[in-house]
């Protein structure tokens, strides 16, 4: 009988629910989550930026890679998962973290079995950033924490000196195949609070969307930057970021690169972008 059950096709069925019952969840505790497990890169960042460390079972693969994360060092630390129901059951969570946009399946599948799954909204904004930390600061039961990083990020922020409307300089992001960031997206606030005015909102480019080669010309901008995702790849939709006349209507003066793992995810890295933004205006003559 035993060998008959191993040999069915009901035996992962049966795995799952007896994980399901060692795991035990309680829905409707005020006991803060010792048992975290984030299945996204946004939602690793902000977790080990503000759990305790015996509160984190597992965070994404994603973590680990440097040029995404900024806590790949940090993450090596857990266990890691690739956001797979059998690795999640297994690991035995209290809390999942992730985003939205997860897959709906899976999120169904977890939310069936009982588990508490808490999705965090993309943000497109400081105030959207501030708001993800401080829910998940309090689903952690660390608010005091959310508080302190939030505050760390505002005081970031405060020591970039403010520009003049008038004197705002004209910049964009030119992306791979031609990808701009216009109105609602971290870098169009990045650049306006790095004393920049965003080109893209000037033509009424809302998210990221694709600018034409004619439109940024005409535009005039003063300074191009870019964010691709690694430095090592050369496609043809990179060749694009090369061409002669970037260069002529900026007056020579280089495509700047801006990390990417800046904007992946929304948080308090963001001063930091902003920083780098604001070194890169022209010098007062």
């Amino acid at each position: 009988m035993t060998e008959a059950i191993a040999m069915s096709p009901l035996r992962p069925i049966l795995l799952l629910l007896s994980l399901l019952t060692v795991a035990g969840w309680v829905h409707g505790t005020d006991t803060p989550p010792s048992r975290v497990v984030s299945i996204n890169l946004c939602t690793d960042q902000l977790l080990l930026m503000l759990a305790d460390a015996d509160q984190i079972a597992s965070v994404s693969y994603l973590s680990l890679q440097p040029e995404s994360s900024f806590v790949a060092e940090e993450a090596k630390r857990y266990p890691v998962n690739h956001a797979r129901p059998e690795e999640l059951l297994a690991l035995n969570p209290d809390l999942i973290l992730t985003v939205e946009f997860t897959d709906r399946q899976l999120l169904g599948l977890l939310e069936k079995l009982g588990y508490r799954v808490a999705q965090l909204p993309m943000p497109t904004s400081i105030d959207g950033i501030e708001n993800n930390i401080r829910r998940l600061a309090e689903l952690l039961g660390q608010p005091a924490r959310g508080a302190a990083l939030i505050h760390e990020m505002r005081s970031a922020l405060s020591q970039i000196p403010p520009q003049p409307a008038n004197q705002r300089p004209k910049a964009l992001f030119y992306q791979p195949r031609g990808y701009t960031s216009g109105n609602d997206t971290l870098q169009n606030e990045a650049l306006a609070l790095a004393g920049w005015s965003n080109l893209a909102t000037k033509l009424d480019i809302s998210g990221y969307s694709s600018i034409d080669l004619e439109s940024l010309l005409l535009g005039q901008p003063d300074q191009i930057f870019t964010s691709t995702y690694t430095g090592e790849t050369r496609s043809l939709a990179q060749r694009q970021l090369h061409h002669p006349a970037l260069r002529r209507i900026t007056h020579n003066r280089p495509i700047i690169e801006i990390p990417f793992k800046y904007w992946i995810c929304g948080g308090p890295m963001i001063a930091d972008a902003v920083a780098e933004l604001h070194a890169a205006l022209p010098k007062k003559q």
